[in-house]
């Protein structure tokens, strides 16, 4: 049986669309790269340079982004939280392990143990730009695709 927080990673992969791709994990921003080397962010091992955001729009001209794995991390966000957790690879494990850390530094985990899905997605929106009330710009879902999401994937609600 899934846990909650199983559920909520399940919806935050959905919802960056990495779960669309073979192998969620090695997915890089845009989906033209794939990680060979998980040693560490791709960003870091040097195998890939981010992906340029000027389809976005005028505001992201000249901006790349390194968001990668199935939870689309950016290489300054992953270097921290490899650090905190002591990572020593860029495996499944280890960014399931950096995701839970972002969820509980939002102040979600809780929630999420709760089933309070909403409240945590609302805590979460910075974090995942694909997120609703986020600000960045980007494409965003809305709170009953996630919830759908969630659910799907076994989630329970408070």
């Amino acid at each position: 049986m899934m846990s909650n927080l199983d559920a909520f990673l399940a919806m935050i992969r959905a919802s960056e669309g990495t779960d669309k791709y073979p192998d969620p994990y090695r997915v890089c921003f845009g989906g033209r790269h794939t990680i060979a080397d998980l040693s560490d962010h791709p960003a870091a091992t040097g195998e890939w340079k981010g992906e340029p955001l000027d389809s976005l729009g005028p505001n992201y001209k000249g901006l790349v982004s390194t968001a990668a794995g199935a939870y689309q991390i950016i290489r300054p966000t992953w270097a921290g939280c490899k650090l905190i957790l002591r990572l020593a690879d860029f495996s499944p494990a280890s960014q399931d392990a950096a995701a839970t850390l972002l969820i509980k530094e939002r102040g979600a985990f809780d929630l999420v143990n709760a089933g309070q899905i909403a409240e945590a997605i609302q805590k979460c929106a910075t974090t995942w730009a694909s997120l609703p009330g986020g600000g960045s710009g980007q494409p965003q879902h809305t709170v009953a695709q996630l919830l759908n999401w969630y659910g799907n994937s076994g989630g329970a609600y408070a």
